[in-house]
């Protein structure tokens, strides 16, 4: 159950990643190129799976303990 929400905090947070770095592309690319405004097609989809993966492998080495707390 842990890592379904590890998946699903993963998939929200890349696509919402994936929205605003494809706005922030787009908005360079239209000030800088004159053939209009550029961007990446499918990018949000891209890092939600990104950071699906991310967040299990993050939760993976908090339960196994990966780095002690610092103090």
């Amino acid at each position: 159950m842990r890592t379904l929400v590890a998946v699903l905090i993963g998939l929200v947070a890349g696509f919402f990643a994936g929205i605003v770095l494809d706005q922030v592309i787009g908005v360079i690319g239209l000030l800088t190129s004159d053939d209009g405004p550029t961007g990446f097609r499918f990018l949000p989809l891209v890092l939600a799976a990104v950071g699906a993966v991310v967040a299990v492998l993050v939760d993976r080495s908090r339960q196994r303990g990966g780095n002690p707390p610092r103090r």
